[in-house]
């Protein structure tokens, strides 16, 4: 039976305070021997706080030489390269917990790649264009020309960039620095011309006039992801009715009036109505009122009468039930513009969950409604201006009003009788993200992208890229494909001047002007000219020469429009990856998967018929103590400066907690909470790494890499060993998942409970008191220098700061920094189980001991009788001798006997104990209770003390 199904009770968690190896027992006065101890010896700082730290932080940033430690490894290490695609930030403002999330864990993982001997690809960028920087740039003056607005906002990107740049050098973040990519830079905007010339060639890009989100605001279309919904909007609930004029499969002879009643919350839309859609599946009843003097008829769908009923607060009588395709061919009078008549159309999205089952539709004012009017050829009726108002042809009632707030009161003012029930619904409505403000939809004259075209095969390769987390990939995966499905089409247009411009011209009959001349003739003008030609030159001169016969150059126009930024970011693929390339990896929060994760995937299907990722890794979002997401409204926001550097109502952290909370705390949660009782914790646990790692660092001050056979170790060193083996094992693939929340728990679980409470406490007296040339203390010192190189390899991706320095001071560098060394791997060959099941019966000895006498153990000699198959197993790793001395120093006691015995009354038995007090006495140097009389030197300590190397430590010493 093996050893480990034996064991009764699980292993616990020895004591994390250190066992004092000295006897309890006071030392008698006489002669002092301190100074032939081998005391560990470091200058590398136990602890560093306030200004030390933050000199330590800028100062391992520099000898570290983090800014040219990228490309050390492009030329230095192998392949497979490791391709990073960063996302660009927005050059808007100052670095924030956001950023600092993102690009720690960018650097973090290239970190790993570049430990384990691969090449890494990462080129930093930045997202430039777009109307939040447009608008801070008009702040002071909105009376500016073009050229001044792109002047402002250039300088103000600008600005922004090498502010972001210096808060990611300062967290350690390496990256291609000297060749990052700006969206508003001239190679990039070629590129971007030339994309959308292909795209256009493709008839992936086509212009035409759709309804889409206008901010009024911002007067500007604007995208899905420039959108947040506002959950707590206020809109009007209007019920209205439609007087139908011809019914052609109803005859009413007793000449009452008949009306369909129609429900909406944007009643501003309806002067610009067209028609009134059912759905041929559903039923509908026609109604009157019950003991009313409204002798009216009213249609609805017969499963929401019930509802209807209750609002209107009135009992409806059913007159007749019909499918809804009896209502094919209907009329009706428009309900304000009484001299129109429209027609009743049949639509799926006319349902019987809401409403009425009867819709209005305004094809100008909704996705659904535009499908509607294509389909029957209906015309769009457009009167509302880029303000949001309504212009002239609304009428003389209308004209000039905000169609969300008076426009609406007008509208239903205007309804007179035909207005049957006006209420309020609270409900999510999609607002501007930048001005937060109420959009519309409107239909209007914009550039398009046919993600119709491209949706079947994004859809297909979504399905083959990898999703970090995996416990989200599901939900993320579906999420993306789900919003694929119901993009119809992508505007990429924006009636903005800072941006780059839609390179179109136009002559007298809107025919669109674009070839291979057009877009050669303009690469080569912002070439010349730089990014601002599309407004510093005529129409004539931005048509190349050999042109100009074919159009009449008097009425040449340019376009008007700029690009979306998410058109801008999307593209960055073509920018960064060389060739044909893929990204391995592209790492954002999950709010892309609405931005450039798919504005990425979709301009790559289109140019590339491929994905431009392998894997999509989504990380969380910084929210306060309580859960709440950071806004400077609340006052709730954590600057990262203020972490490292400190603040009137704190103190400074450094940059290592700030990278250690964000790949503990921030890496695979959705939600991370920023709080001092966090920050706090991640001090704490870093002051363990230190102090654990400070020991070994001190302890291998006189050591030379000596060669040691397996064989010489001892049996806790083996242990180590062991341990060390296994914890590589699972970092490794907890690293290769980028789980580094467990990675962090696995470190200091085994430098807490391992290594510190039990290797650092078994090997102090050897380390100390033996020989200095001993195997016994080589072997000790081979397990440390084994122990930092694996356990640095492990945390130095996370907190490189601290590894590079705790590097400086480590006798067995070689090299500069710590990142351009090599590194010791472990061995195959420690792995042994045979050590593992030993040493679970040894640490269940300790662990009863402690029990039975509390730390103070090591004036007690204690028996310990194994059962046969133990014993034998124990026999394989030496003579009993030596091993009862070096289970001596693992369970803390004075000594060991170790005996064997059958335990035929309890086969299942492993081991007892028999503790009684040692006759020996306490050695005044080792403090061990070794001596054969009082007062004397134990046999071991009185051949070092006579030994050279103990004369040379003493002659140290004194100096």
């Amino acid at each position: 039976m093996k050893i480990e199904n034996m064991i009764l009770r699980k292993i616990t968690r020895i004591q994390k305070t250190n066992v004092v190896f000295y006897s309890t027992k006071p030392a008698q006065q006489g002669k002092l021997y301190s100074n032939t101890v081998f005391l560990p010896k470091t200058r590398f700082p136990l602890r560093l706080e306030n200004n030390k730290l933050l000199e330590r932080d800028e100062a391992i940033h520099n000898t570290a030489d983090f800014e040219n430690l990228y490309t050390w490894q492009r030329s230095h290490l192998s392949e497979p390269e490791f391709v990073l695609h960063d996302g660009p930030p927005y050059a808007n403002g100052q670095a924030h917990m956001g950023h600092a999330i993102n690009k720690i864990l960018k650097d973090t993982i290239l970190r790993c790649h570049i430990i384990s001997g691969n090449k890494v690809h990462y080129i930093p960028g930045w997202d430039c264009h777009g109307l939040p920087i447009e608008l801070k740039a008009i702040s002071d003056n909105k009376d500016l020309d073009p050229i001044q607005i792109r002047k402002k906002a250039r300088h103000f990107a600008e600005k922004t960039i090498k502010e972001q740049m210096k808060a990611f050098k300062s967290w350690g973040v390496i990256g291609d620095w000297k060749n990052t990519y700006q969206t508003f830079n001239q190679d990039y905007v070629k590129t971007q011309f030339r994309i959308f010339h292909k795209l256009y060639q493709k008839n992936l890009v086509y212009r035409d006039i759709k309804p889409i989100h206008w901010s009024p605001s911002s007067r500007t279309a604007l995208a899905e992801a420039e959108l947040e919904y506002n959950e707590n909007h206020k809109s009007p609930s209007t019920y209205v009715r439609f007087e139908i004029k011809h019914f052609p499969n109803f005859d009413h002879k007793d000449g009452n009036r008949l009306y369909a009643i129609i429900w909406t919350t944007t009643p501003w839309t309806l002067p610009a109505n067209n028609a009134v859609c059912y759905n041929e599946k559903l039923s509908y009843v026609i109604v009157k009122k019950a003991n009313s003097s409204d002798s009216s008829l009213y249609v609805i769908a017969a499963d929401l009468l019930k509802t209807v009923s209750s609002v209107l607060n009135c009992d409806f009588e059913v007159v007749k039930e019909f499918k809804g395709d009896m209502l094919e061919g209907t009329k009706y009078i428009h309900p304000i513009y009484s001299n129109q008549e429209c027609t009743f159309v049949n639509s799926s999205h006319a349902v019987a969950n809401k409403g009425t089952g009867l819709v209005h539709s305004a094809g100008s004012h909704g996705p659904e409604d535009f499908l509607v009017s294509l389909n029957y050829k209906l015309p769009l009726v457009d009167l509302v201006d880029d303000a949001g108002c309504y212009n002239s042809h609304a009428g003389d009632k209308l004209q000039g009003k905000f169609v969300l707030t008076e426009g609406n009161q007008e509208v239903q003012a205007m309804l007179e009788d035909n207005l049957m029930h006006s209420g309020e619904i609270t409900h999510s409505y999609p607002y501007d993200w930048r001005t937060k403000q109420p959009v519309i939809i409107k239909a209007s004259q914009q550039w398009f992208i046919d993600t119709d075209a491209l949706r079947n095969r994004a859809i297909e390769l979504i399905e083959q890229v990898d999703i970090i987390p995996k416990d989200r990939s599901d939900i993320y995966r579906k999420n993306l494909v789900s919003q694929i499905q119901k993009r119809p089409y992508w505007c990429i247009s924006r009636q903005r001047k800072w941006g780059v411009p839609i390179p179109v011209l136009y002559d007298h009959h809107s025919e669109k002007i674009i070839n291979e001349h057009t877009i050669n003739h303009h690469c080569n003008l912002l070439r010349t000219y730089g990014a601002d030609f599309w407004w510093i030159l005529s129409d004539k001169e931005l048509l190349p020469d050999n042109l100009h016969s074919s159009y009449n150059l008097e009425n040449l126009t340019r376009s008007q429009d700029i690009m979306d930024i998410w058109f801008d970011s999307g593209i960055s693929w073509a920018r960064v990856l060389e060739g044909s390339k893929i990204a391995d990896m592209y790492l954002e929060g999950a709010d892309q998967f609405t931005g450039w994760f798919q504005s990425s995937l979709l301009t790559s299907v289109a140019m590339r018929d491929k994905a431009p990722y392998k894997t999509i890794y989504v990380h969380g979002f910084a929210v306060d103590e309580n859960g709440t997401k950071m806004s400077k409204s609340l006052g709730n926001v954590v600057n990262p400066v203020d972490i490292m550097k400190g603040s009137k109502k704190q103190k400074p952290y450094g940059v290592d907690v700030l990278r250690w909370w964000v790949t503990c705390h921030a890496n695979q949660d959705a939600l991370a909470s920023v709080s001092h009782t966090t920050l706090q914790s991640c001090t704490e646990e870093l002051q363990k790494i230190r102090s654990v790692l400070r020991f070994a660092l001190g302890s291998l001050s006189d050591y030379e890499a000596t060669k040691i056979d397996y064989k010489e170790l001892l049996l806790i060193d083996k242990y180590m060993l062991h341990l060390l083996y296994k914890f590589h094992i699972q970092t490794s693939e907890l690293t290769r998942s980028y789980q580094f929340h467990r990675v962090s728990a696995a470190v200091l679980s085994l430098l807490t409970n391992s290594i510190s409470a039990l290797y650092y406490t078994s090997i102090k007296d050897r380390l100390y008191c033996d020989h200095l040339g001993s195997t016994s203390r080589k072997a000790a010192q081979y397990t440390l220098h084994n122990l930092f190189e694996i356990v640095t390899q492990t945390i130095a991706p996370m907190v490189p700061h601290l590894v590079e320095e705790m590097y400086q001071y480590y006798n067995l560098k070689d090299n500069k920094t710590y990142f351009t060394s090599t590194h010791l791997k472990p061995q195959s060959g420690w792995e042994n189980n045979k050590i593992a099941e030993i040493m679970a019966v040894i640490l269940n000895c300790k662990r009863d001991l402690n029990k039975a006498l509390g730390p103070n153990t090591t004036d007690k000699d204690v028996k310990i009788t194994l059962c046969t198959s133990v014993f034998k197993s124990l026999q394989d790793f030496g003579t009993i001798n030596d091993i009862e001395q070096q289970v001596a120093d693992i369970v803390q006691v004075a000594g060991v006997t170790v005996l064997k015995e059958d335990f035929k009354d309890d086969p299942n038995r492993i081991f007892t104990t028999d503790i009684s007090e040692s006759s020996r006495f306490c050695c005044p140097r080792c403090r061990k209770v070794q001596s054969d009389e009082e007062d004397e030197l134990c046999k071991r300590c009185t051949d070092v003390v006579n030994s050279s190397n103990c004369n040379e430590n003493k002659t140290a010493a004194s100096n």
